[in-house]
């Protein structure tokens, strides 16, 4: 196991890095990283590179994407305090949240990216234990809803947003019909 030095807070943070190649017979990496303070990874044992990977396939799949993409997405797993740091610098508000995402390209880069290589979509940070403070404060189910902020947010890569009513509807509806897709409940957050 690598620890991975945050190097604003110089806090360790865990990682649950994924190389996710989607909707092919590539092999996946997956890699955990954490010291002995941090157990949140043992709590959810389902989150590994098979549940990420149908999740990211159903999302893609949904979302009117093309099977053929090699895809890449990275998952970090991080605590509060980290992700408070990128909340205040890259976020919507201060403080510590659930989801946030890092596209590495626009939704028409996407769009026209050769298909001759992996296409990288970006970066999901879910945070812990704010995730787990929610699921036990509202009786979510676990794999629910961490599959529904993994699906927010790839939707973010893939260039939807809710910042407006429309948009909102139409990420909200593709949400739905992911979580529908995979056997989840949905429910508006």
């Amino acid at each position: 196991m690598k620890k991975i030095l945050n190097s604003s807070s110089l806090t360790w943070i865990y990682v649950l890095l994924i190389g996710i190649v989607a909707l092919t017979g590539l092999d996946l990496s997956l890699r955990f990283s954490f010291d002995s303070q941090r157990n949140f990874v043992f709590e959810y044992p389902f989150i590994d590179r098979i549940f990420v990977k149908t999740v990211l396939n159903a999302t893609l799949l949904n979302a009117g994407h093309a099977a053929r993409f090699d895809l890449f997405l990275e998952v970090l797993l991080i605590h509060d305090k980290e992700m408070e740091h990128y909340t205040q610098h890259y976020g919507p508000e201060p403080g510590p949240t659930n989801v946030l995402s890092f596209p590495l390209l626009s939704l028409d880069q996407i769009l026209n990216f050769s298909m001759d290589i992996p296409l990288p979509l970006g970066t999901v940070l879910l945070g812990f234990p704010y995730i787990t403070k929610e699921i036990q404060k509202y009786h979510f189910d676990p794999q629910a809803y961490i599959a529904r902020l993994l699906i927010h947010g790839i939707l973010h890569l893939l260039g939807y947003d809710h910042v407006k009513v429309k948009e909102r509807e139409v990420m909200e509806a593709l949400e739905k019909n992911v979580c529908t897709h995979l056997g989840y409940d949905w429910r508006p957050l």
